[in-house]
């Protein structure tokens, strides 16, 4: 563990010791065990009848859930077999995903792991394993913790489905996937992985913290189908609504 991972947990530790029931959107008291209020609880929305491939609104359904997939989905699938990823990437659940990505918050993992869990319990089958997405080791270097780790790590806990860290590998340093069009993350994420399992899986979760263009997801997934694995499930906290090409 970095030197910077140890200070952002301290930090974290002591925080939550000394006033552990306070709102993480705006402070306001709570009782033990909560993470938000009801005020900012109502703000963390979730996408609304989401299409089961690609996670965005599925204007095709109903509230029976008939049509599950969108049509957009129908007409061009992506390359994995089930998207969940709950969270509409937006006020302040955006800046809370940004503190874990950024800002060394990894309390947060817990806390937005927790408020979601439920979505990725229901899915059925469950995988047989979680992949958290991998970060190159100049970058794990760089920042000193993989949030996409802290996320699966937990829902492994909390879901009781093994956690695989060192099958699925990042082989190329890329540039950050931030700011870039969706036509350029895709050039930027080609030949970024490899998967070298010791196990024999086929039916895996890819586990990260936002779900943007899909993009990593598809790269990744490319990755596992060639190596035999038949049912890739992407996991993520929260889904960007819509991203330039």
């Amino acid at each position: 563990m970095s030197g910077r991972r140890i200070q952002a947990a301290l930090s974290a530790f002591i925080t939550r010791a000394l006033d552990p029931a306070l709102c993480l959107g705006c402070a306001h008291v709570l009782e033990p065990g909560q993470y938000f209020c009801d005020a900012c609880g109502l703000t963390l929305e979730c996408v609304p009848q989401p299409c089961t491939l690609c996670g965005l609104e599925n204007h095709s359904s109903d509230p029976r859930g008939s049509n599950p997939v969108c049509a957009r989905c129908l007409y061009d699938p992506p390359r994995w077999q089930k998207l969940i990823a709950p969270l509409i990437y937006q006020g302040i659940g955006r800046d809370l995903l940004i503190q874990l990505k950024f800002s060394e918050g990894l309390h947060l993992a817990n806390a937005l792991a927790t408020r979601l869990v439920e979505y990725f319990r229901r899915s059925r089958p469950q995988p047989e394993v979680l992949l958290p997405v991998p970060l190159h080791r100049e970058r794990l270097l760089d920042r000193g913790y993989n949030q996409a780790f802290e996320i699966a790590r937990i829902l492994s806990s909390m879901l009781d489905i093994p956690l695989d860290t060192r099958s699925l590998l990042r082989i190329r340093h890329t540039e950050s996937q931030s700011g870039l069009s969706a036509s350029k993350r895709e050039k930027n994420i080609l030949g970024a992985f490899a998967y070298e399992p010791a196990d024999v899986y086929t039916h895996v979760a890819v586990v990260d913290d936002i779900v943007t263009t899909g993009s990593t997801a598809n790269e990744i997934s490319k990755t596992l189908h060639r190596a035999g694995v038949s049912n890739v499930e992407i996991w993520g906290l929260a889904r960007v609504l819509g991203i330039k090409g």
